[in-house]
């Protein structure tokens, strides 16, 4: 039997069903409704799982009454079809894991996705431009849109630091497992002696919150607003009027601001969404610690100082630290294949809790 919950899968899928055929509420047959969608892949991988758990039993009792003389032919076919149907459940297995990683109450959230070149100079800014490139090309296969919304680039292309709009369906449970410290060794271009070299980038992400957001609401008699001329590369003025906006929430004395709109309203619009999201993510980081302080528990995913992944170009690997995990083909995964690393992300996420309640069986 599988070690993964699939009769409390379709339990649930079976509960929602019998719930919508016994309403007729507009506003509880959409919110069912969408449960329903969300539940859709697992419920259909865990009848999957199940029936080929149910096949394999009875292969098995088959080939215990066949005479391996007499019956060869079908003995062989047995085994080939055992063969066929335990690679399909594994598989099957291995994805329905993808869909059990542990939930935030914020993963429906769109989501604003920071990055700052920190040690490693020009190939720190050359490294956060790729690394935001893969996070958009990501958010395609995700059906998903990214928006830069503020940048400051340096004169090789590079961003010493680049914030991102990311909207779409679940868009936080996709982009939270990248945030903390990514490091990278490669040869630069600019390196003549072909010396490695290692250059690091922060990376934040946190839950869009919009204005009518219900979890947070900013009090606007904390903010201070500041209006500035826009400056562009190396700090030239780009216009002489006073377009840009810069913000900040006093009691925390966290800054926003924007200069990418020519209207003044628009950049104290955009520079407003940001401030409130970093002030409600500096607010829950605060509750959080202090639960696990309370449960005496360390949660390390609040840690962003933390080194979670490393970039080896030279052995072509991509190593998360948290998980002690390695993906080989480090071009593919700049290219896109980031959200494979994500998926197997999820699925350890997911194995670890498997095996904490086994454990407390």
């Amino acid at each position: 039997m599988s070690k993964l919950p699939i009769s409390d899968i379709i339990k649930r899928w079976n509960d929602l069903n019998e719930k919508l055929n016994n309403t007729t509420e507009t506003d509880q047959l959409i919110a069912l409704g969408m449960q329903q969608k969300k539940l859709q892949q697992q419920f259909d991988l865990a009848n999957r799982i199940e029936h080929l758990e149910h096949a394999l039993a009875e292969n098995k009792k088959l080939l215990e009454t066949l005479n391996s003389d007499t019956d060869a032919e079908m003995v062989e076919l047995t085994v080939e079809d055992n063969t066929a149907m335990s690679e399909e459940l594994l598989h099957s297995e291995q994805e329905l894991l993808g869909y059990l990683a542990p939930t935030d109450e914020r993963d429906e959230k769109n989501v604003i996705i920071e990055l700052r070149a920190g040690a490693g100079g020009d190939e720190s800014t050359l490294f956060a431009g790729e690394l935001l490139k893969s996070y958009s090309i990501m958010a395609s296969q995700l059906g998903l849109g990214l928006k830069i919304i503020s940048a400051s680039e340096n004169t090789l292309g590079g961003y010493k630091e680049v914030i991102a709009e990311i909207h779409g369906s679940d868009a936080y449970s996709w982009y939270k497992y990248e945030a903390g410290v990514h490091r990278v060794q490669r040869v630069p271009a600019t390196e003549k002696q072909g010396r490695v070299h290692t250059s690091t980038i922060s990376v934040i992400a946190m839950p869009l919150i919009e204005a009518d957001d219900k979890d947070f609401q900013l009090n606007m008699d904390e903010v201070e607003i500041i209006a500035t001329t826009s400056s562009g590369k190396g700090g030239q003025s780009v216009n002489t009027t006073y377009s840009a906006i810069s913000v900040r929430h006093l009691p925390t004395n966290i800054i926003a601001q924007c200069q990418d709109e020519r209207n003044q309203a628009q950049n104290k619009v955009k520079a407003l969404r940001v401030l409130t999201t970093r002030v409600y993510d500096f607010y829950e980081q605060q509750r959080r610690a202090k639960e696990s302080l309370e449960r005496k528990m360390q949660v390390s995913s609040a840690d962003r100082s933390e080194k979670i992944r490393t970039y080896n170009f030279p052995q072509d690997r991509v190593t998360d630290h948290r998980y002690n995990y390695s993906w080989n083909q480090i071009e593919t995964i700049m290219a896109g294949g980031i959200l494979d690393v994500i998926k197997d992300i999820k699925r350890l996420e997911a194995e670890r809790v498997i095996e904490q309640l086994g454990n407390e069986d």
